[in-house]
């Protein structure tokens, strides 16, 4: 879509991602002018075949994102997580495997969560945005630059058009032009490890049982989809990584068939590998004047663990009540009053998060025999002692 000259929001939201266009929706299903900037054509999204990479979101990211009105239209998409099976593999021999089952029902839920493509979810939110008179696609275009003041921030696009706004949002991943722009600093650190994702076909069903097998190199995580079907993270060195993803598809079905020990059957692919390095990243602040950050442009988590995309839908959930908040009461939505409220609510969440993810990437992929012999001893207690395995449960489920 292209704008006008010069036309005037309430919120530009720089990014149109799934968190994104979750918090415009969420800001327009209240009233609120939203103007969304991505260099994707988003206007022209239509539902599809699911691609290689999903995310684990857990009950409150389901909640927020019902919200926006899109949540019902990738459901038929998505596969409940009703078992989490953990499998220490640190050994690679099948008869050394410790394995423990982490049901649902032990703490009186139905299931954990539900296993969505992330391109599915993000076409399902641009369906509703391209609905929604409120929200003004600016897709197709880049932020070229913005200009904060006292009164409001002035946003140039590519094509030379000016947005006006109270507040800019960088929702625009871990590269993010607006927290280089903003001149807010990042801790970042690279774990020379990259993570694999593909989805697969399968000839045994899951049964809703969503299994990561801890072995040396990283974690390989098999997350169930509808029907006979699961998607996968595969952590490796990078070297090692490099190597897998240079295998003809033969040959690169046969390293996913090894590496399941056979639980799901005769292993197909069904679409092309795709991989990322394993960064994490966190933000020094999530706010500067007249800009407020969420999601990657505050924090990159690995993998392990399913926090990264919750994580990101917190900031959004926050954001957008403070903001309709600060709306309904009068107040100037993009004053550094409103966004000092939620930066304090999201620092101590996106730090504990952060540190736990941190950390547990490094006690799972290590490769120091006293670290495995610590891993498969808390795994072994957890699995013989049921008050242990439900209060691990527990404080899974509220992180």
């Amino acid at each position: 879509m292209r704008m006008s000259k010069s036309s005037s929001h309430d919120v530009i939201v720089s990014g149109g991602g799934t968190p994104g266009l979750a918090l415009a929706l969420l800001l327009a299903n209240v009233g609120l002018r939203v103007a969304v900037i991505d260099p994707a054509p988003l206007s022209r999204f239509r539902l599809g075949a699911p691609e290689g990479r999903t995310s684990a979101l857990m009950q409150s990211s389901i909640a927020a994102l019902k919200m926006t009105g899109a949540w019902e239209m990738a459901l038929p998409y998505g596969a409940s997580l009703e078992v989490l099976r953990i499998v220490d593999d640190s050994f690679g021999r099948k008869k050394q495997q410790i394995e423990t089952d982490f049901p649902a029902a032990d703490i009186g839920l139905s299931f954990f969560g539900i296993n969505m493509p992330n391109n599915i979810l993000r076409t399902a939110l641009a369906i509703r945005a391209q609905e929604n008179k409120a929200i003004s696609l600016c897709d197709s275009l880049r932020l070229a630059q913005f200009s904060p003041d006292d009164t409001g921030v002035s946003v140039t696009l590519s094509d030379g058009s000016i947005l006006q706004g109270a507040l800019l949002v960088a929702a625009d991943g871990r590269a993010s032009p607006v927290r280089e722009q903003s001149g807010i600093v990042c801790w970042e650190h690279e774990y020379e490890q990259t993570a694999i994702t593909c989805l697969i076909n399968h000839s045994s069903p899951h049964q809703n049982v969503s299994t990561e097998f801890h072995r040396p190199g990283g974690p390989f995580t098999l997350v169930p989809l509808p029907g006979n079907t699961s998607s996968v993270v595969w952590v490796e060195k990078k070297n090692d990584a490099d190597g897998y993803m240079k295998l003809n598809r033969q040959s690169f079905e046969q390293a996913l068939q090894d590496r399941t020990n056979g639980r799901l059957g005769r292993i197909i692919l069904s679409s092309d590998p795709q991989s990322c390095p394993l960064i994490a990243l966190r933000a020094k602040n999530y706010i500067s004047q007249r800009v407020a950050l969420v999601a990657e442009a505050a924090h990159v988590l690995s993998p392990l663990g399913a926090q990264g995309l919750n994580l990101s839908l917190r900031d959004i959930d926050c954001l957008a009540k403070t903001i309709i908040k600060a709306a309904q009461t009068g107040l100037d939505v993009g004053a550094q009053s409103v966004l000092s409220l939620y930066e304090k609510d999201r620092r101590a969440d996106i730090l504990i998060r952060s540190l736990g993810t941190d950390g547990l990437t490094r006690l799972v992929s290590h490769n120091h025999r006293p670290l495995h012999s610590l891993r498969r001893t808390g795994l072994k207690a957890i699995s013989m002692i049921e008050p242990l395995k439900i209060m691990a449960m527990q404080q899974g489920m509220s992180a």
